[in-house]
């Protein structure tokens, strides 16, 4: 007979208690989300994504016992995550550690390739590449509501945990931040 599984509950008591593999399956059931949440924050810096990611498990880990459970453990740790994201590319603008250009993620097309597929290819990435400059010159605030919905598929009571506002706010956010979206990529003569 196969053991019983274990619900979130029991892994978050379990967590609470001090149990380090617990804890490890939350870490490997969150990192790869989580990465990508801080990469987008960080306006594509790997290095300081890294960092939020650590510090965001490195804290709650250390504020285990702060854990309530009124939000699934999944929200609490991607509001430590959103905070700290923002916190630290707060604190690298000021010290000027993050390019005016972010990384491009997108794989480069290979050059001499004539088919339909390569110029299908450079206009999604060149279209990618607009859609990031655009959400990077959100407000912090719009641009944490967008990711968390676009790329996290979160609810909007979600998004209010863990942006700590209401779920109105969270919606209003969202509608502003797609309405900016528009609005940059029209003044950047990329949408219609």
């Amino acid at each position: 007979m196969e053991p019983a599984k274990k619900t979130d509950q029991d892994q978050v008591e379990a967590v609470r208690d001090g149990d380090r593999e617990a804890f490890a399956d939350i870490v490997c059931a969150n990192q790869r989300g989580l990465f990508f949440h801080a990469l987008r924050l960080a306006a594509g810096d790997q290095e300081l994504a890294r960092d939020v990611v650590q510090k965001t498990f490195l804290a709650a880990w250390t504020h285990r016992a702060e854990f309530r459970g009124e939000a699934s453990i999944r929200t609490w740790l991607y509001r430590i995550a959103t905070n700290l994201g923002l916190n630290e590319l707060r604190r690298a603008h000021r010290r000027r550690e993050i390019g005016a250009t972010p990384a491009d993620s997108d794989a480069p097309v290979e050059l001499g390739r004539v088919e339909a597929a390569a110029f299908e290819e450079l206009a999604t990435a060149e279209a990618r590449r607009h859609l990031r400059g655009a959400a990077e010159r959100l407000s912090p605030r719009q641009r944490s509501v967008v990711f968390l919905r676009l790329y996290e598929d979160l609810s909007f009571g979600e998004i209010a945990e863990v942006c700590e506002i209401t779920t109105n706010a969270a919606k209003v956010s969202f509608h502003h931040g797609v309405q900016n979206i528009r609005r940059f990529l029209l003044e950047e003569g990329v949408a219609s």
